[in-house]
C-alpha cells in the first residue's frame, strides 16, 4: 500500500519543497506564494514532479485563476499550503523528534 507520508519522510527535496511554502505562509496561509522555480540540486523535470505529488496529496493548493499581472520566467501567486500540508509536517517532525 502506497503511503504519501512514506515519501514525505524519504524523500528531502519533497519535504524541503514543502516547507517551504510552510514558511512562507507562517504569517498568513491563505495569501498565495509565487512559484519557486529552481532549487538546489534539484532539477527541472524533478521540481515539476515534485509539483505534482504535492498537489495530489492535497498538500498544496494552486492558484489557476486569479494571478495578477504575468511576467515572464515568473509565476506570481501560484501556490500556497494547505491545511493538510501543515498537518503532514507537523506529523514528519514529530516523528523525527520521537526517533
Amino acid at each position: 500500500m502506497f503511503d504519501e507520508m512514506d515519501r514525505l519522510r524519504d524523500e528531502k527535496e519533497l519535504s524541503g519543497l514543502l516547507t517551504h511554502y510552510a514558511v512562507l505562509g507562517a504569517a498568513d496561509r491563505q495569501v498565495w506564494q509565487d512559484r519557486l522555480l529552481d532549487r538546489e540540486g534539484v532539477e527541472a523535470r524533478q521540481l515539476v514532479r515534485l509539483y505534482g505529488e504535492l498537489l495530489a496529496y492535497g498538500w498544496l493548493d494552486q492558484n489557476t485563476g486569479l494571478t495578477p499581472v504575468l511576467r515572464r520566467g515568473e509565476a506570481p501567486a501560484s501556490y500556497r499550503i494547505t491545511t493538510a500540508g501543515l498537518r503532514a509536517l507537523k506529523q514528519l517532525r514529530a516523528e523525527q523528534t520521537a526517533a
